[in-house]
């Protein structure tokens, strides 16, 4: 009896323990390289993969499974979207190998990924539109928003948990502009999408399945980025870019609590900020720049190592707090979800690397290989 007791303790503290286990996903291109400053097919071409990380015992976060699922480097790393639960996970897919060619080519593809299972299962996938990037759930789960690049405009699903359905086209009031960083209110009411050629931010109002546009932009430049929004929805923080020019970058804080929303601080940080998100606990941002990883090697901007920089955030206002070198190329970041580790992507080294981080100290815990170059990377939320 008492042996049978101790076995039911067991099971039920192992499914408690699993139950309160909060998922992180990788997204690994591997038909994108990087020569002399140009995005090139490898040889030999692999997949490109979805990967399920873990943290192990020595606090290193590595890749526990591995599925083939269309993943692209371009655009703002955050072509992932777990369902809160962190069952189920949308990908995008902004390009594609052409081997034909020789080529990379614009893709438009989503993928739905069933996570619950002993490895990843992809269970379905639509077309969005050309250059299909970052990809957005509404709160109460029942919509996806996506960005979509190379197409200029933004696509809008229906989603039943598992399923992806009815794709509407919501055009925007310009002509040219690369749609790629998205953030939905917490509320559900309103979104927010970075046109990065268009130098603009536009407002979307949402009302169940309606969604429309509000013709009057926030002009912000040069490259509105990646966006991530505070719990309470009052602030947004943005990476600015820029359009190549090897210059140093910036976080943008914007007030959305003011008619119209206004930037309201700009901290400098190294060129081309990509990866970036918000602590679970709100009081601090981190974001990984590729510092000049991406122009020509014999660019005197070049550097092969992109930087991570930690800032604290307190009512809508950054400070810089500590730096630490990234990965080759990098990509993705995200906090892990007990907020004492950042885990940042590679593109060129094909490496996650894991960040320890008290508070105070930013260091570097240690590598884990990728089955391909780190594009994006998303924690359960």
């Amino acid at each position: 009896m008492r042996l049978r007791v101790l076995s039911t303790l067991c099971v039920s503290m192992a499914l408690a323990t699993a139950a309160r286990a909060e998922t992180v996903v990788s997204a690994n291109d591997a038909h994108s390289i990087l020569r002399n400053g140009v995005q090139v097919l490898p040889s030999p071409l692999k997949p490109d993969t979805l990967s399920v990380l873990e943290q192990g015992s020595n606090g290193v976060w590595a890749v526990r499974s591995s599925v083939a699922v269309p993943v692209s480097v371009v655009g703002p790393p955050t072509g992932l979207e777990l369902t809160p639960d962190g069952r189920i996970v949308l990908v995008s897919s902004a390009t594609k190998a052409d081997p034909a060619q020789g080529r990379i080519v614009p893709d438009d593809r989503i993928s739905v990924v069933d996570l619950s299972g002993p490895k990843p299962r992809v269970i379905q996938q639509v077309q969005s539109a050309p250059g299909a990037t970052t990809l957005r759930l509404t709160p109460d789960q029942k919509h996806v928003l996506v960005a979509n690049g190379a197409g200029g405009v933004l696509t809008w699903f229906r989603f039943d948990g598992r399923r992806l359905s009815d794709r509407k086209i919501i055009s925007l009031p310009v002509t040219a502009g690369f749609p790629g960083g998205l953030a939905i209110t917490p509320d559900g009411k309103r979104a927010l999408v970075s046109l990065w050629k268009g130098d603009k931010v536009f407002v979307l109002h949402i009302d169940g399945d309606s969604i429309t546009v509000d013709p009057q932009p926030l002009d912000i430049k040069p490259g509105p980025w990646n966006i991530r929004l505070t719990r309470d929805g009052h602030y947004a923080v943005m990476g600015i870019l820029g359009h190549g020019e090897g210059l140093p970058g910036a976080l943008s804080v914007l007030d959305l609590t003011a008619s119209p929303i206004r930037e309201i601080q700009r901290v400098v940080v190294p060129n081309a900020p990509e990866g970036l998100d918000i602590s679970p606990d709100g009081r601090f941002v981190a974001v990984v720049s590729q510092n000049g990883s991406a122009v020509v090697p014999t660019s005197p901007l070049y550097h092969d190592r992109g930087v991570v920089t930690v800032l604290a955030l307190a009512d809508g206002h950054l400070t810089p707090l500590a730096q630490a070198p990234g990965t080759l190329w990098p990509q993705g970041l995200v906090f892990a979800p007990d907020g004492k580790s950042i885990l940042v992507q590679g593109v060129m080294d094909r490496m996650l690397r894991t960040l320890s981080w008290d508070g105070a100290t930013l260091a570097i815990k240690g590598d884990a290989p990728l089955p391909g170059g780190g594009a994006d990377i998303e924690r359960q939320r």
